[in-house]
């Protein structure tokens, strides 16, 4: 069982490596944009069902009419860094799609979480959510929710075949 759980963790170390761990200021400003056109520009659907996306995580914390940055941003955090690989690329709709999803759940006026949401120069750090979902999942596995030796081959399979990326 101390295997498994040594796995998990590996796993979610290279993980962290593996994709960059910002949102970036672009996403929260100019998806949040709708007015206007870009003819030049026409963007690919979201790879990801944006619409089945857990927004409660962000509209049952973040209340107005005074929104706290606090509660908001890490409310939004926490719904946004398990997609930022697809709301930071550019040649996808993912960032548009979920802002307008946030404000027909939330009725967020334009511009709060870019407006709100402010932490360094990289965009909105992720850090913090990847090891909260990384000690979720490994307390998961620690319960014993995993299956075996079966399940814990498979992990050693994949964090070898991540390592052999880089």
């Amino acid at each position: 069982m101390g295997l498994r759980y040594c796995f998990f963790l590996l796993l979610f170390f290279l993980l962290g490596f593996a994709t960059p761990s910002y949102i970036k200021y672009e996403v929260l400003e100019n998806a949040e944009r709708t007015a206007g056109r870009s003819l030049l520009q026409e963007k690919q659907d979201c790879p990801i069902d944006m619409e089945n996306q857990n927004y409660t995580i962000v509209t049952s914390q973040c209340k107005g009419p005074k929104y706290d940055g606090k509660v908001c941003c890490g409310a939004f955090k926490e719904l946004a860094c398990k997609n930022r690989d697809a709301l930071n690329a550019e040649n996808n709709n993912c960032a548009t799609v979920m802002f307008n999803y946030l404000h027909l759940y939330g009725k967020y006026p334009p511009g709060l979480f870019g407006n709100l949401c402010k932490e360094d120069k990289n965009g909105l750090d992720c850090k913090q959510v990847d090891e909260k979902q990384a000690a979720a999942a490994a307390a998961a596995a620690k319960s014993g929710a995993g299956r075996g030796f079966q399940s814990s081959a498979v992990l050693l399979a994949a964090a070898a075949a991540l390592m052999a990326l880089f």
